[in-house]
C-alpha cells in the first residue's frame, strides 16, 4: 500500500512553509516515528515522523520547494497490496487458472504444422525488428535532496551526474565519485578574479524564509526604538542567593509578561486597518540553532511562574536546537524578547515580527560606577531597548511601558 506524507495540521493559514531536508532516500527503509523530512516556517523548522512502516517510495517535494497544506510531500510504500490491487490478482489469478485447464485439454488436439506456423510467425515479426527506433528525448534524471545540496556546495553540475540509485536517481555517492575524481585530477591554474573566486554560501530554507520576512518589516513597519538603563543589582543579588537560579532570559520573559498585563498597545497583533489587544502574554523567545535563528513560543506567560517559564524555556530550546518543534511551539506569538548580553553586547535594535507591535532587545548586564543618592557607587546595569510599530505604539505608550519593566527589574521581587 501507498502512504502520503503530509504537512502536520495546526500551521497558520498564509504561513509561508518550505521543505528543509529530507532525512530519508528513496528505497530507504522507515520505521514508526523515524523522523522522514524537516519542514520550515518564517519561526521554526519542525520534523514529520512516519505514521508508519515501509519503504521510501518518492520524494514529490525537494528541499528549498515552498509548499502548501494541500501538497504531498512523498509517499512511504510497504509489502501490503492495494486492496483494489488485491481483488484484481486474485480475479487474475483464477483467469489464468482457467486458461491453463484449457490449453491443456486442447493439447493433445494439435496437428502436425507447427514448424510452419512458427516460421510464419518469425517472418511477420521479421519486418517489426527492421523498423529503426526512434531516439528518446534527453531528461534529467532525478536526484535526492542530500545529493543536490552536496552538488550545489562542491559546485558540482547535476548535468555532469550519472545516478545509480533507484530508477536511476542521481544519489549522494554519485556527487561523491565524481568530487572524488575531481581532487584526483589536479586543475589548471585558476585565471579568474579574487573576487569571482569568492566560495558562495547558499542560504538555508529557514534563513531564505527570515530574510523574506525582516525584508517585509524593514520595508513596511515604521519601528522607532526606545532604551532606558536599569539597575539589576538587586536582581543579581537575588539570583546569586539560589544555587540553581533561572537563566537571565527567563527571568525577561517573566517581569515582561508582568508588565503586560496593562499596556495593551504592546502586547498586540496589527490587523492592517485595526489592532487587537492580546488577554494572554504569549512571548517568542530568540533561540539560535545549528539551523539559524528560530523563534520558539511559551504560551500564556502571565499565568506562569519564573520556575514554570523557565522550565518550559530550558526545554523548548532544545527542542528548537534539535529541530523537534511542533506547531504549537511555534503559534500565537503577541510579543518578542533577544537577548544578546551573552555575547558581551550592551545595546542592540531588534526587528518587529510582522503582525506584532514590539520587540523588546536585552543587552548585557555590567557593573558600572553610577550616582546613588549623590555618591558614586557600584551598580549592576543592563540596558532595555524597545522597538515599537509607530501605527500601534506612541512614544508615550513605549515609553511608559518600559519604566514598568524597569521598576519590577529594580525591585526584583520574583
Amino acid at each position: 500500500m501507498k502512504y502520503e506524507i503530509t504537512l502536520p495540521e495546526g500551521i497558520p493559514s498564509g504561513e509561508r512553509i518550505v521543505v528543509g531536508r529530507w532525512h530519508k532516500e528513496i528505497g530507504d527503509s522507515i520505521l514508526k516515528t523515524d523522523v522522514i523530512v524537516q519542514v520550515e516556517t518564517p519561526t521554526t523548522i519542525m520534523e514529520i515522523e512516519s505514521q508508519v512502516e515501509g519503504m521510501l517510495g518518492e520524494i514529490l517535494c525537494d528541499a528549498g520547494q515552498e509548499v502548501t497544506q494541500e501538497d504531498i510531500l512523498g509517499i512511504i510504500e510497504d509489502d501490503q497490496p492495494e486492496p483494489q490491487a488485491e481483488e484484481e490478482a486474485v480475479e487474475e489469478s483464477e483467469q489464468t487458472t482457467e486458461e491453463e485447464a484449457a490449453e491443456e485439454e486442447n493439447a493433445g488436439e494439435e496437428v502436425a504444422g507447427e514448424p510452419a506456423a512458427e516460421e510464419a510467425a518469425v517472418e511477420e515479426a521479421a519486418p517489426e525488428a527492421e523498423v529503426p527506433l526512434t531516439p528518446a528525448t534527453s531528461q534529467r534524471a532525478p536526484i535526492t535532496d542530500r545529493a543536490r545540496w552536496l552538488a550545489m556546495a562542491s559546485g558540482v553540475e547535476i548535468d555532469e551526474l550519472s545516478g545509480t540509485g533507484p530508477g536511476g536517481r542521481i544519489i549522494v555517492r554519485d556527487v561523491e565519485e565524481v568530487i572524488a575524481q575531481r581532487k584526483a585530477t589536479p586543475e589548471a591554474p585558476s585565471k579568474e578574479t579574487p573576487a569571482a573566486a569568492a566560495k558562495q554560501v547558499l542560504l538555508s530554507p529557514a534563513e531564505q524564509v527570515l530574510a523574506q520576512r525582516m525584508s517585509q518589516a524593514h520595508r513596511d513597519v515604521p519601528q522607532y526604538d526606545i532604551t532606558v538603563v536599569a539597575d539589576a543589582t538587586h536582581l543579581i543579588a537575588w539570583r546569586k542567593a539560589r544555587k540553581d537560579a533561572p537563566r537571565i532570559t527567563a527571568i525577561m520573559v517573566k517581569l515582561s509578561a508582568d508588565a503586560l498585563t496593562d499596556h495593551p498597545r504592546i502586547n498586540a497583533t496589527f490587523l492592517g486597518r485595526s489592532w487587537r489587544p492580546n488577554t494572554a502574554a504569549n512571548i517568542a523567545v530568540a533561540v539560535d540553532t545549528p539551523h539559524g535563528m528560530v523563534w520558539p513560543v511559551l504560551h500564556n506567560c502571565q499565568s506562569k511562574s519564573l520556575q514554570q517559564i523557565a522550565d518550559e524555556l530550558a526545554d523548548i530550546a532544545t527542542k528548537a536546537r534539535d529541530g523537534k518543534l511542533t506547531v504549537h511551539d511555534a503559534a500565537d506569538a503577541n510579543f518578542s524578547i533577544t537577548n544578546l548580553g551573552m555575547y558581551d553586547v550592551d545595546v542592540f535594535n531588534a526587528v518587529i515580527w510582522p503582525g506584532q507591535t514590539a520587540v523588546l532587545a536585552v543587552g548585557a548586564i555590567r557593573q558600572e560606577a553610577v550616582v546613588v543618592s549623590g555618591a558614586i557607587l557600584p551598580r549592576h546595569v543592563v540596558r532595555l531597548t524597545l522597538g515599537c510599530d509607530r501605527r500601534v505604539i506612541e512614544g508615550a505608550f513605549g515609553a511608559r511601558y518600559l519604566a514598568r519593566l524597569k521598576e519590577l527589574i529594580e525591585k526584583a521581587k520574583l
